[in-house]
């Protein structure tokens, strides 16, 4: 059952980037919307390998198929604050526009950036200078299989597995989320627009209520991915026709 909710996302997030893709071109293709799809650009990707995981079966073909998914994951994550900031300034918002608001946004992204990254080369490469070596271990989740960097109790797929992690872990996909939520937040006072701070709201809901959700915290996590991108797109499409028709008035 949750080999198949997984592939259901994978379809769901290749139609949503699809739709980013139109509202790009229809919106006058604004920075903002490019900087939502390029690291969306995976998504589907991932939800598949999980998917597929047990019809591949454990192995060295599934996990060659796991190291794209983990290493996009470590280096696209900081584009999100990017497009926060660029949402914020296509709305107006004067402290978004002011420069430190700018330098804000950019030096909170290259900070995250240089968290991540690290593990990024780790997956892809092994152990390069001082960066890390990376191994990722089998984890089952339900009826799926895939390879993951943390393996708790709770995912192990026999009494031989060992709880493992290794990486950044959650914060800088938390420290991102929470970036976006406060954006929407600031478009909710000042534009009356919901439906980012809704979306980036329902993310930290669904990923943080993981011992509720039992079994099923990863898919309901990424089911709240779809929605957090969902939100992203239609933020960045909406604000960004308006600032190119000059709708939009800075407060």
């Amino acid at each position: 059952m949750i080999s198949l909710l997984y592939l259901v996302f994978a379809a769901a997030h290749l139609a949503v980037w699809v739709w980013g893709w139109r509202a790009w071109a229809r919106a006058g293709r604004p920075r903002a919307l490019l900087l939502v799809l390029v690291p969306t650009a995976l998504l589907w990707y991932d939800n598949a390998r999980i998917g597929l995981g047990r019809f591949i079966g454990e192995g060295e073909a599934l996990y060659a198929l796991s190291v794209p998914a983990l290493a996009w994951h470590w280096t696209m994550l900081p584009l999100f604050v990017l497009a926060a900031g660029a949402i914020a300034r296509s709305a107006g918002l004067i402290w978004a526009l002011h420069p430190i608001g700018r330098a804000w946004f950019l030096t909170l992204a290259a900070i995250l950036f240089i968290v991540d990254v690290p593990y990024a080369i780790g997956v892809v490469f092994g152990q390069v200078g001082a960066f890390p070596a990376v191994e990722l271990r089998l984890g089952c989740i339900g009826d799926a299989i895939r390879y993951t960097a943390t393996l708790t109790p709770a995912y192990f797929c026999g009494p031989e597995a060992e709880a493992y992690r290794v990486g950044p872990g959650p914060l800088v996909a938390i420290v991102m989320v929470v970036v976006v939520l406060i954006v929407g937040l600031a478009l909710w006072r000042a534009r009356g627009w919901p439906w980012l701070a809704a979306a980036a709201g329902f993310m930290l809901v669904a990923a943080a209520g993981g011992p509720a959700w039992g079994t099923y915290a990863p898919p309901v996590a990424n089911l709240g991915e779809i929605v957090f991108v969902v939100g992203l797109i239609a933020a960045a499409a909406q604000f960004g026709a308006a600032a190119r028709h000059g709708t939009v008035r800075r407060r």
